[in-house]
């Protein structure tokens, strides 16, 4: 029992709280069965309730039972039409409503959720959010991710969760590929993903490997769960496999890897008219000719991602990050190629110096002098932390490239790719220099003694792993890709 004294003097009012023990009395009534006018009925198990506790927890429950135009306000047993799969937390559902207290786990959380939102418990709905936020990588790694991604999708009212879902299947493809509910992603989710440029990805020869996946498990799902005659479950089969490979960017890959794909891989060989047209493409690409998309191009398939691949990234990694001088700058060098056209590649490459920055930008007090007059230029310290990306080499000409930042985190013991940065940029002589700044909260950085920042990764928690990739891009190449939402 806890009291509060109101005021000092000698006959103060007390505040006496027992609430603790008045909630236990409550939950009594649900746990020992005591004084129930109400029986629901979910499924082949009843439940005893009580109609105050339903309608003070959820203003769907109490229309439902007060209404008089509604059915089952006068009955004592109601049934409740539910999803199979919420039959199982059901009971936990409706001792919430006494208690106030529930267990959520990965398989338990969705269920829950949908029936918190069923009926309008707000305060359920939002810890069950709570906890998704935070297991977002264990669901990827446990195999519920692509479930709670497509129930994002459905409900307006749960943007902020799929676009932190969507956020991550974008850059971190392949630990949900991975995973065993991958096959399950909806056929419209996919595509949308395929058209994004800033899909972290090792190379789009794994993506079509983990896209044929999906088309292989598709055709067997059609095969054998399809009512359809053989002629039309052959067409639907077809129809899938366009629809979706057509999404991938085939010039993006090596003439070893097309030729592969062409000789060896399953899918291809099932539909060898439509992946020769691919590959053809793709040939014309590499050999430098003209194609039908050159002029005002908005095809994708001449863009390239993310890609993770030794030719296309470097990894900066800064252990003991407390121990990191502050403004000091950590380098690497890179070697880029030319273009992603075979027929455009030399043994000439492309130099570039990154300078990373975890700890704040210095710039040093100096003196400026010409002929009219003297100026002295004060020291300038940022609270940044910046990646500088800068070409050491002549160029004759402005080349675009593409260069991408990603910044590791780590979420219940996975690390993950948390943070994405893309910038598109021109380079030449005269300008060769991109810095981004802010690429990490400051702040949180120089706090991470007290609060621990979900940037520190590795074993010990005090290691700030970052990869730059740098990609050359060519006038077929579009940067505006369609926006990750379905209408």
């Amino acid at each position: 029992m806890e009291m509060q004294f109101n005021d000092q003097s000698e006959y103060s009012s007390v505040e006496m709280n027992n609430s603790s023990s008045v909630l236990h009395k409550i939950a009594n009534l649900y746990a020992e069965q005591l004084m129930s006018d109400l029986i629901i009925k979910v499924g082949n198990n009843s439940y005893p309730a009580h109609r105050v506790i339903l309608c003070a927890s959820s203003e769907v429950f109490q229309v439902m039972l007060m209404n008089p135009e509604w059915n089952e306000w006068s009955k004592t047993v109601i049934e409740l039409k539910e999803d199979p799969v919420c039959y199982p937390v059901f009971p936990s559902f409706l001792e919430y409503l006494y208690k106030g207290k529930i267990n959520v786990s990965l398989d338990t959380c969705l269920p829950i959720l949908s029936l918190a939102d069923k009926y309008n418990i707000k305060d359920l709905v939002q810890l069950c959010l709570d906890y998704m936020f935070k297991h977002i990588a264990a669901a990827a790694k446990h195999g519920c991710f692509i479930s709670w991604l497509s129930y994002g999708w459905c409900q307006p009212f749960h943007r902020d969760l799929a676009e932190e879902l969507q956020r991550f299947l974008k850059w971190n493809l392949k630990i949900v590929a991975d995973s065993k509910d991958f096959l399950d992603l909806d056929t419209n989710i996919l595509i949308i993903l395929l058209q994004q440029n800033d899909l972290v990805i090792e190379s789009e020869f794994i993506l079509f490997q983990y896209i044929q996946k999906w088309v292989l498990n598709k055709q067997e799902q059609i095969f054998t769960e399809f009512s359809l005659a053989d002629e039309d479950k052959r067409k639907e089969i077809g129809l899938i496999t366009e629809t979706v490979m057509k999404h991938i960017r085939f010039p993006m890959m090596s003439p070893a890897e097309l030729s592969r794909i062409l000789q060896e891989e399953p899918v291809s060989r099932q539909n060898q008219k439509l992946f020769t047209e691919f590959i053809t493409l793709a040939m014309s690409f590499h050999a430098g000719y003209d194609t039908e998309n050159k002029s005002n191009s908005t095809d994708l398939i001449y863009t390239p991602r993310l890609y993770t691949g030794d030719q296309f990234c470097v990894s900066i990694v800064v252990p003991e990050f407390e121990t990191v001088e502050s403004y000091k700058s950590i380098a690497a060098n890179f070697f880029s190629q030319v273009s992603l056209a075979e027929s455009q590649q030399t043994d000439q490459t492309i130099a570039w110096e990154i300078d990373f920055f975890p700890r704040g930008v210095r710039y040093n007090a100096a003196k400026l002098i010409n002929i009219y007059a003297t100026a002295d230029i004060p020291e300038t310290i940022l609270k940044t932390v910046r990646c500088r990306v800068t070409c050491r080499e002549k160029l004759f000409d402005d080349k675009k490239f593409m260069i991408g930042v990603l910044i590791s985190g780590i979420q219940g013991k996975i690390p993950y790719c948390k943070t994405v940065y893309v910038r598109v940029q021109y380079f030449s002589q005269e300008e060769n220099v991109l810095v981004i700044d802010n690429l990490l909260p400051y702040e949180e950085l120089e706090l991470s003694s007290v609060n621990l920042s979900p940037y520190l990764v590795g074993s010990k928690r005090d290691t700030l792993d970052i990869s730059v990739i740098i990609i050359p891009l060519s006038d077929l190449s579009c940067s505006v890709a369609p926006k990750f939402e379905i209408e």
